[in-house]
């Protein structure tokens, strides 16, 4: 027997597919989302009690936490229906007992004539009124009443004025980001459809920690890096709005509402906002779900639909109506600066966004060809070029060639985007790099670099990169604070871990390095450079069998079967003969050009250092120093160099390099590459 067409509002449902419509736009909901729909439907104006929904949502199974489970099956419901629980339109919550659907629903019978096709005059009943400009914008009213469930503390907002809708009476507010976004206004009928409903905001003395889940993406694979490059945007800019604090917005992994708590309980969240993305042919519909991260407890939702031309019109509204709900005490648009009026070049720097979070050669190129393509578009885009800037700093750790020149573009493209927006935080930090990475100038680099943090302190990127300058300089304890602020604000944020790993090893901080290159691994599995990073750290810790472990864990995810019986060769050489007999085996493998296809594994002056042939170490080093090689910028700290502190030839290059051993470590030899016994006499 088929099952029943509902309709209730502007909304059909039917049953039997899962179909919910809404202004001739059709939807197909989850399993669990449609079967609560339709019990609740079905016994409209009744109390459903949560047994009952309990017993429908998990007819053949023992659901350990239904009542979790409940709790986000009904929130999810209302983030579709755009159902406010302060104030239901739809579901209204009977305390301790379950829920009713309110309202009056219509059960429409099929005409078998015309299989599942509703009657005309069944479209007509619920087809809803058009959307006018002035029902875009956000109707926000402060809280009237006092409320038994704890809120968030967020800024009390002010009532919009009744004639602040009114074409008469437009924003004073400034519009930077996008130059259209003021015609957006004007032509929101004909191009956008946006409906917001909120839940009173309460007033708060401090500030929100807000996390960005990824955006649900329905589409191609171009679409899903359109989505992840949108949510990264986003990120960025509703991080410049007051008081709010945007913490693991590149991190946040859930794709199940249920460990919205959970999660947001490490972050620390306060709010959480959740999105959907779907393209139909070049209509694209952007839904996005503001939750109490406490409880999973809806408090705002916020849907557009547009033109794919009007992708950065969408984006821009969002933060508009994110911003109208959480500022306080100012009537100032705080949105970023140095983007585009043109949506091709904007689509291409969401695209080269995303290519930019690989982190591998081939994706830094594309990402660099995409950015360049916006720039092209719009040669005005300031961000495209620090994006240019960006990849190109990237891509200089695995193509140290100066001849290749990658430095110079990316300062280049780092000064264009700053000449054409000063305040670019991305373009600061990349000269600051480059300054030190360059040209050895680290006050100038050190500089640019807090400059960085001070215009935008949430990215942790610019964090861990002023770690490493102050690591490479040997402000070790300065370094590590650095990367403890860059995990308060990114607590699940990779490569903070990666480089945790690294100035740990510098630090010689050995436990915090290993325990830091393990969670590096951790959290990316499946990346072959997360388990060189471990066994790098393993290494210069002198955990030597843990780290050929890790490389030829390694060489099996990237299905390099020379570097794999490299590592199985290496164990036998390591456990017969001990680690110089390793470390030559490794010099012979790059001679001979087998089993070292890693881009970033050790290099000859390493190897030669670990083999004990000290006069090969130097000459190498010699030959980076007059290359300008920026792998220099590490000898002096790397504890692989530290027999060689008080050689008057390392000295003469390190001086040359532009570096210094620090004091800290003048006297200091970690015995690596020795024989147990002799490292041991050292160490007495």
């Amino acid at each position: 027997m088929a099952k029943q067409v509902f309709a209730f509002a502007e909304f059909t449902f039917d049953a039997e597919t899962g179909t919910l419509s809404r202004k001739k736009r059709s939807s197909h909901l989850p399993e669990q989302t449609a079967l609560l729909l339709e019990v609740l439907l079905e016994n409209a104006n009744q109390l459903v009690s949560r047994d009952e929904l309990r017993q429908v949502l998990w007819p053949d199974e023992e659901f350990l936490d239904y009542t979790q489970g409940i709790n986000v099956a009904v929130n999810r419901l209302r983030n579709i229906l755009r159902d406010d629980p302060r104030n239901p339109r739809f579901l209204k919550t009977i305390p301790k007992r379950g829920y009713s659907f309110c309202g009056g629903v219509q059960v429409i019978t099929r005409d078998l004539g015309q299989g599942n096709t509703l009657p005309e005059t069944m479209a007509s009943a619920v087809e809803p009124t058009a959307v006018t400009p002035e029902a875009i914008r956000p109707e926000i009213q402060p809280a009237t009443q006092s409320l038994a469930l704890p809120i968030p503390l967020i800024p009390v907002l002010e009532a919009i004025p009744n004639d602040a809708a009114s074409p008469a009476a437009p924003r004073t507010a400034s519009w930077r980001r996008w130059a259209w976004a003021a015609i957006l206004v004007a032509a929101a009928a004909a191009a956008i459809a946006g409906i917001v409903r909120l839940r009173p905001a309460s007033a708060a003395a401090t500030g929100l920690n807000l996390g960005i889940a990824p955006i649900h993406v329905h589409g191609d694979q171009q679409d899903t890096d359109a989505g992840e490059g949108l949510r990264l945007e986003l990120s960025d800019a509703l991080s410049k709005l007051p008081k709010v604090q945007v913490r693991a917005a590149s991190t946040f992994t859930a794709s199940d509402a249920a460990d919205i708590p959970r999660i947001s309980r490490t972050l620390n969240l306060d709010d959480l906002l959740l999105g959907s993305m779907v393209r139909q042919g070049d209509q694209y519909d952007l839904k996005f779900e503001l939750v109490r991260a406490s409880d999973a407890v809806h408090l705002a939702s916020f849907e557009y639909s547009g033109a794919k031309k009007d992708l950065p019109a969408l984006c821009e509204r969002l933060q508009q109506d994110v911003f109208h709900y959480l500022q306080s005490n100012t009537t100032t648009l705080q949105t970023l600066k140095g983007s585009t009026n043109d949506s091709q070049a904007y689509e291409l720097y969401l695209q080269g966004a995303y290519q930019m979070f690989e982190r591998d050669p081939d994706s830094l190129r594309r990402s660099v060809a995409d950015f360049q393509q916006a720039t092209q578009r719009d040669p005005n885009f300031a961000a495209a070029y620090a994006g240019i800037a960006t990849a190109y700093l990237k891509l200089s750790a695995y193509d140290t060639n100066p001849r290749d020149g990658l430095l110079s573009k990316a300062e280049d493209a780092a000064q264009r985007a700053i000449q054409l927006n000063p305040s670019l935080a991305q373009a600061h930090a990349v000269l600051g790099c480059i300054a030190y990475k360059q040209d050895r100038n680290f006050t100038r680099g050190e500089a640019e670099l807090r400059n960085a943090i001070q215009i935008d302190p949430t990215q942790a990127e610019y964090r861990n990169w002023l770690a490493v300058l102050l690591v490479e300089e040997g402000r070790f304890d300065e370094a590590l604070e650095q990367l403890r602020f860059a995990q308060t604000n990114s607590p699940f944020l990779p490569s903070v871990y990666a480089m945790q790993g690294l100035v740990g090893v510098y630090a010689r901080k050995n436990t915090v390095a290993v325990e830091a290159a393990k969670k590096y691994v951790d959290l990316l599995p499946n990346l072959p450079i997360a388990h060189n990073t471990l066994a790098w750290v393993d290494f210069e810790t002198g955990n030597y069998e843990d780290a050929v472990k890790e490389w030829r864990h390694m060489a099996l995810l990237q299905n390099d079967p020379a570097r794999i019986e490299l590592e199985d060769k290496g164990m036998a050489v390591l456990k017969a003969q001990g680690i110089r007999a390793y470390a030559q085996l490794r010099l012979d493998a790059i001679q001979n050009k087998r089993g070292v296809n890693q881009l970033n594994d050790f290099s000859p002056a390493e190897w030669s250092a670990c083999a004990g042939q000290r006069d090969q170490t130097l000459s190498e080093l010699e030959r980076l120093t007059a290359s300008q090689d920026p792998y220099m910028l590490h000898v002096a700290v790397d504890p692989l160099y530290d027999s060689f502190h008080k050689a008057p030839r390392f000295l003469a290059l390190m001086s040359k390099a532009g570096m210094a051993v620090p004091a800290s470590l003048q006297n200091v030899d970690s015995h690596l590459c020795e024989s147990s016994a002799k490292a041991n006499r050292k160490a007495q």
